[in-house]
């Protein structure tokens, strides 16, 4: 009987640990959001949803940090010849995939290969700059780039390029456009991920949900009380995903909410809204290209007429007025550029100076087109319709899908006469808010809808792109801002807040201010 008791105990006592060590309860974080597009292709991904599901798979050759210069990810240390073009890259070593193999360069260098040649998503930051031919292993961990041209911004783009397991995805291939390399694994990507990142690809509902699972091997590590799983749930009603954060159904959603909805989710016990200054301009540009607004005089008017004011503190309910392309908190800003303001006398002196009569001007229609499910998009629309209509303007409001919208950018023939845009930072460089805003070789994308043509602008821009020298480089931004902002080539309206919400357990939320990066779930901690 007594061996029976001590057994018992023992049995007890093993059992108690092993349910304590062995099953302890998983660190479940639920997002939701109203936007349904996914993508687990690291060279694929264009929005913010996308990125950030790339984010939590993949990891990238540098990381951004807010306010400064990208640090090494994947690299140990680096060296960039004299004159700009050679970049020899060392990596770190032991870094897993999700399959267990260790990362090299080979597959960094297959990783640029297969962006170029696909030539979708981000490859437009390389394109006519890195020739895959060129990119040369010198061994296991090292990777040498040779670039066609001196690319001044080269490494601040790289925290948009995201290396795959090569391996992997030539197992997995299937028969496509790319010879020996089939279809480059796209078709596998689809619903499976071939990264290295925090976390791996469990499950997946196209457009509806998905599951990440931590990765044990992550080469990082994780903090105490990370997500172990992250539930990502796609609820189109933003009213439903709104009353699920209130109810505590799920931990964080989206920050695509009017200030009206954040006002109130602040009101409410246990959730959260954090505000952060944004390195982000909201802007609409205007058609360059299109009557009248192809002529500068009206573009001015029209930035004489609009009032920031009501925009900055009714409709956005904070932020800052924009000064330009570059936003204010982003290096390279340029202090000294043209700033309008409402001033109607103004407005009407440019318009009397354009080269369309009254009578023309008043029987043209001006097409404003925004996003159908950004209300306040549609409210700035409102806006702009009723101060143009003060110097006899007319604007005609339309809701669009961003999809359709996109391909509207392609010709300027398509190009509305204004579309609203919120342009996040790509990468950490002012690159991002002059050249691809305005050096033509950026037209038939949706940041270049102006298609604004200045020969002065492309060569100052393609000279800031070849000078390696930061200083210099950025003084060369700073003349592109200048001569835009004259020009009135679009219409800055507001350097916004980054507002999102999330229940009070959740901890170390940290706003980066580059395209997808403060959703990666890993920083997170969650204290029930």
């Amino acid at each position: 009987m007594k061996k029976f008791l001590v057994f018992s105990l023992v049995l007890t006592l093993v059992l108690t640990s092993f349910a304590l060590v062995g099953y302890a309860k998983e660190v479940v974080f639920k997002y939701a959001t109203g936007q349904e597009t996914m993508c687990f292709d690291p060279a694929l991904h264009r929005d913010e949803t996308q990125s950030a599901n790339v984010f939590n798979l993949y990891d990238p050759l540098f990381y951004p940090v807010r306010g400064g210069a990208p640090i090494p990810w994947l690299v140990e240390s680096y060296k960039v010849s004299d004159d700009g073009k050679v970049y020899t890259f060392k990596l770190k070593k032991g870094v897993k995939f999700h399959d267990g193999t260790e990362m090299t360069a080979e597959d960094v260098a297959f990783s640029m290969l297969r962006m170029i040649k696909i030539n979708q998503g981000f490859s437009w930051l390389w394109k006519g700059i890195v020739d895959p031919e060129k990119i040369e292993v010198l061994d296991k961990y090292t990777v040498k780039f040779v670039l066609n041209k001196p690319y001044g911004p080269f490494i601040a783009t790289l925290v948009q390029f995201h290396v795959v397991n090569k391996d992997l995805l030539m197992k997995n291939k299937k028969p496509g456009d790319w010879g020996e390399y089939g279809d480059f694994g796209m078709a596998y990507l689809q619903d499976h991920d071939a990264g290295s990142g925090p976390f791996t690809l469990e499950k997946v509902q196209l457009g509806d949900r998905l599951t990440l699972k931590k990765f044990d091997g992550y080469f990082k590590g994780f903090k105490e009380n990370s997500p172990d799983v992250v539930n990502w749930l796609v609820v189109p009603e933003k009213a439903t995903y709104v009353a699920m954060l209130k109810k505590g159904e799920v931990d964080m959603i989206d920050q695509w909410l009017s200030p009206e909805n954040f006002k109130d989710l602040a009101k409410t016990k246990g959730v959260v809204v954090q505000e952060d200054p944004n390195v982000q301009l909201f802007f609409l540009q205007m058609n360059n290209k299109k009557k009248p607004l192809d002529d500068v005089n009206v573009r001015k008017a029209i930035s004489y007429a609009f009032d920031y004011k009501v925009a900055v503190n009714d409709i956005f309910k904070g932020g800052k007025q924009a000064e330009g392309p570059v936003p204010i908190l982003m290096p390279g800003h340029a202090k000294d550029v043209t700033v309008y303001h409402k001033d109607l006398k103004k407005a009407k002196e440019y318009l009397a100076k354009s080269k369309y009569s009254k009578a023309e001007l008043k029987n043209m229609e001006l097409t404003y087109v925004y996003v159908n499910s950004l209300d306040l998009e549609r409210k700035i629309g409102l806006l702009l319709a009723n101060d143009l209509a003060q110097i006899g303007l007319k604007v005609k409001i339309k809701g669009e899908t961003w999809s359709r919208i996109t391909q509207l950018a392609k010709s300027p023939d398509t190009t509305p006469h204004f579309t609203a845009i919120f342009h996040t930072a790509k990468y950490p460089s002012p690159d991002s808010h002059t050249y691809l805003m305005y050096n033509k070789h950026a037209w038939g994308t949706y940041i270049s809808m102006s298609w604004y043509d200045n020969p002065k602008v492309d060569e100052l821009t393609e000279k800031a792109r070849q000078t390696i020298d930061v200083n210099e480089r950025y003084k060369l931004y700073e003349e592109v801002q200048r001569i835009v902002t004259a020009d009135a080539a679009s219409l800055y309206i507001v350097n916004p807040l980054h507002r999102i919400a999330f229940r009070d357990w959740v901890k170390d939320y940290n706003y980066v201010g580059i395209l997808g990066y403060d959703l990666e779930f890993d920083h997170l901690k969650i204290e029930k």
